[in-house]
């Protein structure tokens, strides 16, 4: 089983998590593109059970799970884990989808 971590724009995302780790490292100068390689570098070690896409990386009108399976490889019993930002830093909303051998959109 594989999870697809779904994620806000690469912008988007390392900014919102530079703004969690910013108030734990005061005079360090942390970008958001910092912060994106900390993901892709804790994903690495996942030891390929995990993936990151991005919301931009999905071709537009296809559904997420059609989407995921045709141009990432997900397959039966993968998650695909949405995470969405939310008004509150460091409080992202999450929506789980198991990925079917049937896929209705």
């Amino acid at each position: 089983m594989a999870d697809f971590i779904l994620l806000p724009p690469r912008p988007v995302i390392g900014e919102e998590i530079a703004r969690v780790i910013r108030p734990y490292m005061p005079g360090v100068r942390l970008t958001a593109s910092d912060c994106m390689r900390f993901l892709e570098n804790v994903v690495e070690a996942s030891r390929g059970r995990t993936f990151l896409v991005h919301r931009e990386d999905l071709p537009e009108g296809e559904g997420v799970v059609t989407a995921i399976r045709n141009g990432f490889g997900a397959d039966t019993g993968d998650r695909i884990v949405q995470i969405s930002v939310s008004n509150r830093v460091g409080e992202p909303r999450v929506r789980v989808l198991e990925v079917d051998a049937v896929v209705v959109e």
